[in-house]
């Protein structure tokens, strides 16, 4: 199994948000696990610890549907953040689900009412960590 690695910054504020959404209809109790249970086997850096090449919290990530070819370039956000037309998805969309605390080049695999989907983290175009911006 992949080890995820979370900054301890972006820890406290997902796990206030996990129990904030515990009592949202509208985030599946399934989803919210697979969360929890991410964040808490994950390693906790400091933010000035974190590796550049990892996706954190508002991290800008390139990314490529292996099966599919295509490409896409999203930012992982808080939920009150999201917003599907530039490409900002919640961090409790599946997507952003597999791809928090794992590093460039890893293939995460997500699940679809279609089947399994491969998607690559091919770059971190942005990290906020790396860039010394730890107020996001």
């Amino acid at each position: 199994m992949k080890n995820r690695i979370i900054s301890k910054l972006d820890y406290q504020r997902l796990k206030k948000r996990i129990e904030q959404a515990k009592v949202n209809a509208r985030i599946s109790p399934a989803q919210l696990m697979k969360l929890l249970r991410g964040v808490e086997g994950a390693t906790l850096l400091d933010p000035v610890q974190m590796p550049a090449d990892v996706v954190t919290m508002n991290s800008v990530v390139s990314l490529e549907y292996i099966d599919l070819g295509k490409h896409l370039d999203i930012c992982l956000v808080y939920p009150e953040e999201a917003n599907g037309a530039h490409n900002r998805i919640s961090i409790f969309a599946p997507l952003a689900t597999a791809l928090l605390g794992y590093q460039r080049g890893t293939v995460a695999s997500l699940s679809t009412p279609f089947g399994s989907v491969d998607v690559r983290i091919n770059h971190i175009i942005y990290q906020p960590e790396a860039a010394g911006d730890f107020s996001l």
